[in-house]
């Protein structure tokens, strides 16, 4: 629908008819090209990695992270600004020594996966801004977090990257940069 509008009367918010002749034309319907979707604003993710603790720490050292034995694919889900948590059953490769401990938390900076290399060959990594959190045993957190509320929550972490809860992601990072007993003492009162 077309109307002509007046010359600025303040009175009326649409013109009467006798005053449509006056002024220029104005469209009150979008452009037949013009899309009415809005551009959603990107939503922040939270991961949680799986590598051996050495590996993490070499990663935390020189601010990159690196998962599945450095194939680009995982590593191209994750974006920037996105929360990402490793999580270590093992202090070396291949050892069963049940280390199991949050290692590292930080946020994924600018930038894309690139291509480094290691002595077995090329791998692919992200830049990321790690916190400067000490390392943290899963057990005392076990019937704190979502994710381990789950019977078989392990077998999910085979992949190596899984996407991970924001209120999980939150409650690390609490824990992380204080102390676990102040901490659970605060969420018990909330």
């Amino acid at each position: 629908m077309t109307f002509k509008a007046s010359d600025h009367i303040d009175a009326a918010l649409f013109p009467r008819e006798d005053s449509i002749d006056q002024g220029r034309m104005v469209r009150l319907f979008p452009h037949a090209n013009a899309s009415r979707r809005q551009p959603e604003p990107a939503r922040k993710s939270y991961w949680l990695a799986v590598a051996c603790a050495d590996h993490v720490r070499h990663g935390r050292e020189q601010g990159f992270m690196q998962v599945c034995h450095g194939k680009p694919g995982p590593l191209k889900r994750v974006k920037p600004g996105d929360g990402i948590v490793y999580y270590s059953p093992s202090i070396a490769m291949g050892d069963k020594d049940g280390f199991q401990s949050f290692t590292a938390i930080g946020y994924v900076r600018d930038g894309e996966p690139y291509p480094a290399q290691m002595d077995c060959g090329k791998a692919y990594r992200r830049d990321v801004d790690w916190l400067d959190a000490p390392e943290q045993p899963l057990r005392p957190l076990l019937g704190w977090l979502d994710f381990t509320q789950d019977k078989n929550w392990g077998y999910r972490l085979r992949s190596g990257l899984v996407a991970f809860g924001e209120s999980d992601f939150e409650f690390l990072q609490e824990i992380m940069m204080s102390e676990l007993e102040v901490v659970k003492q605060r969420r018990l009162q909330a």
